[in-house]
C-alpha cells in the first residue's frame, strides 16, 4: 500500500507549491466527513484539491475527472458543519503561503480573508496526514486558536494533542527521531548495535522519513537481509547500506512507480506504470484503491440482501414441497371414497373401520370410517378431503412456479454481483433491489447503460452484465432478426449477436465462439459440458409483471460446449 510519509508528501509539495501561492479557493465541497474539495485557481487555471483523511486512504491531490468518477464522490444537498465554516472563512481568500514543515506530514495553506467589520486577518487551514489521526485543522495564525477540524479530538482520545474549536493549536509531538543526513557513520552504527530488534524496525524507528516498507526495499536493492537483528549486521554491509540510505535522502528527482494492479509501489525499481508527475502517482493510485474499496463494500451490502431475499424464497419452496407432496394424498382419499361407494351395501352404520379389495391392484385397504356417519356420508367425507387437498396441492404448484422464478431471479442477481467491479454497474443492481423512486420531470435523465460491445467475425456482439442491462438489449438494442445467446437453466448473461449485413448469417464456427462466450459469461464457467440455447430476438418474449431480465422463448436451438 502506498503510504502518504514525509518524502513522497514533500515531493507533492515542492512540486505544487507554485500553483497554490496566490491561488484564490473558489468553491469549497465536503462530500463526506473525511473527504473535503477546494476548487483553485491561478494563472488563469482552475483545479480541485482533493483531501482525503480516510485512515485506510489518507492523501492529498489535485485529481482529474476521471478519477473524480472513481471515488464516486456525491455531494450532500445539506452540507456539513465544518463545510459551512469553512466557506465562511475561506471561500473567495487568497492563499499567502503554502509550508510543509520538516519531516512532518503536514500541509498548511495561509490565507487572507476579511472579518465582519473589514479588517484583514490571517488563517491557516493545516492538513495533517497522519494515518489515523489524520485531521484537516482550521486556525487564526494571529493567536492559534482554533476555528474548527473535521473532527474533534477530546482528552479521552488523546491526553497529548487536543483538538477542537476554542482550543490553541499546536503540532504534533515531536518524533523521537534524528535526520540521517546529520548522522556520522559511526554514530549509525552504535545505533543498530544497541537497538535489539529487526534491521528494518531499527532503522525506521530511529531515523525520519524511513519507513519499514522503504528500508527493506533499500536493503534488498544491496542483496541485505532487512528481518537479521540490527547488531549482527556485517561492518561492510553496515557501510554499504549507510551509503545507499545517504544517496536516496539526497537524490531529489525520485521516480516513484507502481504496479498495473496497483497494490505495490517503487522509488527505487521500474515498476509497470510510471507518471510523469507525484500528483499524478498519488490521484491515480489512490483512485483506484478507492473505487476498488467502495465496489467492495457495495457488493457486500448487496449480496447480503440479495441473499437474505433468496434464502427466504427457498425456505417458501421448502413448505411449498410439503404441500405437493400431497398429491399422492389426495389420490388415496378418492381411492377410498370410491371403494366405501362401491361397498356401501356391506357396509353398517356404527363401523369405526373396514378392510375392503382394490380390484385394479388386487390390494386389501383398511380404510377409517366415522362410525356416526352412514357409508355414503363417511365416502362423502372422504370426497372432500379429497377436493380439499387436491385444491392445496394445485395452489402450492402454482405458488411454487412463481417462487422458482424468483429464486432464478435472485441467483441471477448474485451472478451480477460478482461479475462486476464497477460502481455503475453495482448502482444499476441496486437501483433493481430497492422500491425505485419515480423523479420529478425536471430531473428526469435519459438512461445509459455502459453496455459491453465486442466485434466477432464482423458481428456486433452485446454483452449484458445485469437485468437492467439485459432489458436494455431488448427493448433498445436488438432487433428482430439479431440472434439471442444464454446458458440454459444457468444464471448468466444476455448476449445480442447484430449482424453489420442483413444479408450476413452466422457460420457454425461464430457460433461456437459465442457460444463459449455465453458460458464465459455465467456461472457454469468453470464446468465442463455447458449446454447454451440460442435463437432469433423475435422469438424472445418477456411476459407481462415479471422480474427484471427475464425472458421465455422458443424455437431455439442447443449447443453444448466445453
Amino acid at each position: 500500500m502506498l503510504n502518504i510519509d514525509s518524502l513522497l508528501l514533500d515531493a507533492f509539495y515542492q512540486e505544487n507549491k507554485d500553483f497554490f501561492i496566490n491561488a484564490r479557493v473558489q468553491k469549497i465541497q465536503q462530500p463526506t466527513r473525511r473527504e473535503v474539495i477546494l476548487q483553485l485557481r491561478n494563472n488563469g487555471e482552475s483545479k480541485k484539491l482533493y483531501i482525503n483523511i480516510n485512515p485506510s486512504f489518507h492523501h492529498i491531490c489535485f485529481m482529474n475527472k476521471e478519477n473524480e468518477e472513481r471515488r464516486n464522490i456525491e455531494i450532500p444537498k445539506q452540507p456539513p458543519m465544518f463545510c459551512m465554516l469553512l466557506r465562511k472563512h475561506m471561500e473567495g481568500a487568497r492563499i499567502l503561503s503554502v509550508k510543509k514543515p520538516e519531516f512532518e506530514r503536514i500541509i498548511e495553506l495561509n490565507f487572507e480573508n476579511y472579518n465582519e467589520i473589514g479588517d484583514r486577518i490571517e488563517e491557516c487551514l493545516s492538513i495533517e496526514l497522519m494515518g489515523k489521526h489524520s485531521n484537516i485543522v482550521l486556525y487564526n495564525t494571529d493567536n492559534n486558536i482554533i476555528l474548527g477540524c473535521a473532527h474533534n479530538i477530546g482528552e479521552e482520545k488523546s491526553k497529548e494533542r487536543e483538538l477542537a474549536g476554542g482550543l490553541p493549536y499546536i503540532y504534533p509531538p515531536k518524533q523521537d527521531k534524528k535526520n540521517l543526513l546529520l548522522t556520522r557513520y559511526d554514530w549509525f552504527v552504535s545505533a543498530l548495535n544497541k537497538a535489539d530488534c529487526e534491521l528494518k524496525k531499527a532503522i525506521s524507528n530511529r531515523y525520519f522519513c524511513l519507513s519499514q516498507a522503504l528500508v527493506e526495499e533499500l536493503c534488498n536493492s544491496k542483496n541485505i537481509n532487512p528481518a537479521q537483528k540490527s547488531s549482527e549486521l556485517s561492518d561492510e554491509n553496515s557501510k554499504i547500506l549507510f551509503i545507499t540510505l545517504h544517496e536516496f535522502l539526497e537524490n531529489k528527482n525520485k521516480e516513484y512507480s507502481v504496479s498495473k494492479d496497483k497494490t505495490k509501489y517503487s522509488c527505487i525499481n521500474k515498476l509497470d506504470c510510471t507518471y510523469s508527475t507525484i500528483n499524478e502517482l498519488i490521484d491515480d493510485y489512490f483512485s483506484y484503491n478507492i473505487e476498488k474499496n467502495i465496489a467492495k463494500s457495495i457488493k457486500t451490502s448487496l449480496k447480503t440482501r440479495v441473499n437474505k431475499e433468496l434464502k427466504k424464497q427457498q425456505n417458501t419452496l421448502t413448505n411449498q414441497k410439503k404441500q405437493l407432496d400431497k398429491k399422492d394424498k389426495a389420490q388415496e382419499y378418492m381411492q377410498k371414497g370410491n371403494l366405501i361407494t362401491a361397498n356401501s351395501y356391506a357396509i353398517k352404520k356404527g363401523q369405526k373401520s373396514i378392510l375392503l379389495k382394490d380390484y385394479e391392484t388386487d390390494n386389501e385397504i383398511e380404510i377409517n370410517l366415522d362410525e356416526n356417519l352412514t357409508p355414503i356420508e363417511n365416502a362423502q367425507r372422504y370426497f372432500n378431503l379429497y377436493n380439499k387437498t387436491k385444491k392445496a396441492y394445485q395452489i402450492a404448484e402454482e405458488m411454487s412456479q412463481k417462487t422458482i422464478e424468483e429464486i432464478n431471479y435472485y441467483q441471477q442477481l448474485i451472478y451480477d454481483i460478482d461479475n462486476t467491479d464497477s460502481i455503475a454497474e453495482l448502482k444499476e443492481i441496486s437501483q433493481e433491489i430497492e422500491p425505485e423512486i419515480k423523479p420529478s420531470p425536471s430531473k428526469k435523465k435519459e438512461l445509459t447503460l455502459n453496455i459491453m460491445k465486442l466485434e466477432i467475425d464482423d458481428f456486433d456482439v452485446y454483452i449484458g452484465k445485469n437485468n437492467k442491462q439485459n432489458d436494455y438489449l431488448y427493448s433498445k438494442i436488438s432487433s428482430p432478426d439479431d440472434v439471442w445467446f444464454h446458458t440454459l437453466n444457468t444464471p448468466g448473461s444476455h448476449i445480442i449477436v447484430k449482424s453489420k449485413n442483413s444479408r450476413q448469417e452466422l457460420k457454425d464456427a461464430t457460433i461456437l465462439k459465442i457460444a463459449k462466450m455465453a458460458k464465459e459469461y455465467s456461472t457454469a464457467k468453470n464446468s465442463t459440458k455447458v449446454p447454451v440455447v440460442y435463437t432469433l430476438r423475435k422469438y424472445i418474449k418477456r411476459p407481462n409483471n415479471t422480474k427484471s431480465g427475464f425472458v421465455v422463448y422458443k424455437n431455439e436451438t442447443e449447443i453444448v460446449v466445453d
